[in-house]
């Protein structure tokens, strides 16, 4: 919608072929009904994350800003940088661009998934059970597996795959983590604030800081979300994660934050732990140790261990990793089409002129905090506006 919108504001004639039934449902689906739709602090991308610099220097947050503020939305920055509608509703930016699409009369074939897209003489042809659409120029915007309905099942990298380019093999990125069943057990449904960090064996890779939820699979929320996509890459490589979860935070050692946090040694906090726990010896029986500290469930958990063995899971409770969940429960695709192949600065190809591509369809995906719709936004304004001229 946003090449789209970016075209016609150049003067292009646009039509625009959508899949789905209608435009942007999976807009409804981001920020839980917020839609955090760019992040104004520093760039947290994978992937091609450099390419995706380069994009960013051409089209800043500023020049996405600026887009939405001309279709009538009114965004508001949050902590961290987030960026989201005033009004708090994700409907909010759907609403403008629609909006927007009809003021201007641009065709919107909905119910019409490509099934071929073929360079011809003239531009390009778009095969579709609706007809044949032909083109002097195409921009490919088609997103990501991710979603499960509202994402697409693989063909749609056909479309440039077949054009001549490559493929980086696409994975479910910020997603929940399946972990044995053992650590889990008893605490499915106990949601409280910790530490998170990702290790081989006691090397930590990464990490991050909010709420974190507990399933009958493993672990979800936002923090364990982030650290899916490292976890997932460790396990294709026949590598063995362990995630140490610190409940520092919960027990007030440490300020809670929510977001990324610079990896360290899982058990930093142990000692600050292990005191808080010997200090509760000397007022509490040894039943009752974690009572008014800990929740119920996880009091349970624990009961029995010594305590230091108490101090030491209250620090860093290993929880073993066996895989993550799938695109239909990941919020982004990792992978997709090689960007090396595209300008940054326009999003031409350099293997098919008068080609485009925008969003998740390419080798780029970022942390949780709007920094995923910030560069399909980006993309798609650069797209647009280049295609045009």
């Amino acid at each position: 919608m946003s090449a789209a919108l970016s075209a016609s504001g150049q003067g292009a004639r646009v039509t625009v072929i959508e899949g789905a039934p209608r435009l942007g449902r999976k807009i409804l689906a981001s920020g839980n009904g917020r839609c955090n739709l760019a992040n104004a602090g520093e760039p947290r991308y994978y992937g091609e994350a450099a390419w995706a610099l380069q994009v960013f220097s051409a089209c800043p947050v500023t020049q996405v800003l600026a887009f939405f503020e001309e279709l009538g939305l009114v965004a508001v920055e949050e902590a961290g940088g987030r960026i989201y509608p005033g009004c708090g509703q994700a409907a909010a930016v759907l609403d403008v661009l629609r909006a927007e699409i009809e003021r201007r009369h641009i065709p919107v074939i909905c119910e019409a998934p490509v099934a071929k897209l073929c360079q011809t003489s003239s531009g390009f042809r778009a095969d579709t059970p609706k007809g044949s659409f032909a083109a002097s120029r195409t921009i490919v915007a088609c997103g990501g597996m991710a979603g499960g309905k509202l994402g697409h099942d693989g063909k749609a990298y056909q479309l440039l795959t077949g054009l001549g380019h490559t493929l980086i093999f696409p994975r479910p990125a910020l997603t929940q983590i399946e972990a044995e069943k053992r650590a889990v057990k008893g605490l499915s449904g106990l949601r409280l604030p910790a530490r998170l960090t990702l290790c081989e064996g006691k090397r930590p890779v990464s990490a991050a800081q909010g709420e974190v939820l507990f399933t009958d699979y493993g672990v979800s929320g936002v923090c364990a979300m982030q650290l899916s996509r490292d976890a997932e890459e460790m396990l294709a490589k026949g590598k063995q994660p362990t995630l140490y979860i610190d409940f520092s935070p919960m027990l007030g050692i440490i300020p809670r934050v929510y977001d990324r946090v610079p990896a360290q040694d899982p058990e930093k906090n142990l000692p600050a732990v292990r005191a808080c726990i010997e200090k509760r010896r000397h007022i509490l029986p040894p039943e009752g140790i974690l009572t008014g500290l800990a929740p119920r469930l996880l009091s349970e958990k624990l009961r029995g261990l010594t305590a230091e063995q108490t101090a030491r899971a209250l620090a860093a409770y290993p929880v073993p990793i066996t895989g993550v969940r799938g695109f239909e429960h990941a919020q982004v695709t990792s992978g997709g089409i090689a960007c090396r192949e595209f300008s940054p600065a326009t999003l031409e190809s350099s293997l098919c002129p008068g080609l485009y591509c925008a969003g998740e369809m390419l080798n780029v995906d970022g942390d949780c905090g709007g920094f995923n719709l910030q560069f399909a936004f980006a993309t798609g304004i650069l797209a647009g506006k280049h295609a045009a001229e």
